[in-house]
């Protein structure tokens, strides 16, 4: 595991400070980054966006950075990995790290939320984020039968790892996120590696599945964190599924959020449960 520097209460670096009178209160939230890309010919599946959750204090009249990371890109042709996925943010509450990208045939995994897997000459999957997701998965060995590619991590296992006769399955994601709306879906989760025969390593919780001589390589899934799969023989990978943040506070208070934002609110109850699906990097949300 490598380790993230994140504070996790601090809500000292909000965009702008609220003037007189500002009030706080009590919000949840949780949040996955984009996931890596796959990586091509060979290459290990993408590791999930990694995720947090947690309860902080916010104040009314202050607006604080909104960010959803982008999906990391595919490999492309040749030997290439994929990329790393954007990192999703929530001011300087919680900065969820971009998944890792999945090496291609001869190349480990890059290092991420969760890491990705290796292609399936024999390279390392790499390491996730401590409390954030894990470690991609190896490749199978340079002998004439190991075509299978290493899967790439989730925030709940590490990326299986390639054998001579499969790719790797992903990692499994976050299972339920209990602030979002439905509350059973799975997110950050890894995607699968390539192979050279019938056999794909499975995408997990959002991740794509790998290549294989009889299945397209996948995507990850859109809005999840998912990682994309691997490339099989001269293929490219899948590209990382963007990542999503989540926000939960009382019903009674207000939020406003800027031009670049794309987001649902639902009430339940007593409270509002937000699903941010598009952000950049300058938006913001500001409560009342």
């Amino acid at each position: 595991m490598i380790s993230a520097n994140v504070s996790v209460f601090s809500i000292g670096k909000a965009v702008g400070r609220g003037g007189g009178g500002a009030v706080p209160f009590s919000l949840s939230y949780a949040g996955a980054a984009g996931g890596g890309g796959g990586g091509s010919t060979g290459g290990g599946g993408g590791g999930g966006g990694g995720y947090l959750e947690g309860t902080t204090t916010v104040l009314t009249g202050t607006a604080y950075q909104v960010t959803v990371g982008a999906g990391g890109g595919k490999g492309t042709g040749g030997a290439t990995s994929g990329g790393n996925g954007g990192n999703t943010i929530f001011s300087s509450v919680a900065t969820c790290i971009g998944g890792g990208g999945g090496g291609y045939y001869s190349s480990s995994g890059s290092t991420g939320g969760s890491g990705g897997g290796a292609g399936y000459v024999g390279g390392s999957g790499a390491a996730g984020t401590l409390g954030q997701g894990n470690d991609g998965g190896n490749g199978a060995g340079a002998v004439a039968s190991a075509y299978g590619s290493g899967g790439g991590g989730g925030y709940g296992a590490d990326g299986d790892n390639g054998t001579g006769t499969k790719g790797g399955n992903g990692g499994i994601g976050k299972i339920g996120v209990s602030i979002a709306d439905p509350s059973t879906v799975q997110v950050s989760g890894g995607g699968g590696g390539g192979s050279y025969n019938a056999n794909k390593g499975l995408g997990k919780s959002g991740g794509g599945d790998g290549e294989s001589t009889s299945n397209l390589v996948q995507n990850g899934v859109a809005n999840t964190g998912g990682g994309g799969g691997g490339g099989a023989a001269s293929s490219l990978g899948g590209n990382g599924g963007s990542g999503v943040l989540y926000l939960k506070y009382p019903v009674a208070n207000t939020a406003t959020f800027s031009g670049g934002v794309t987001q649902t609110t639902t009430t339940i109850g007593s409270f509002k449960h937000v699903k941010i699906t598009a952000a950049g990097p300058s938006d913001t949300v500001t409560f009342g």
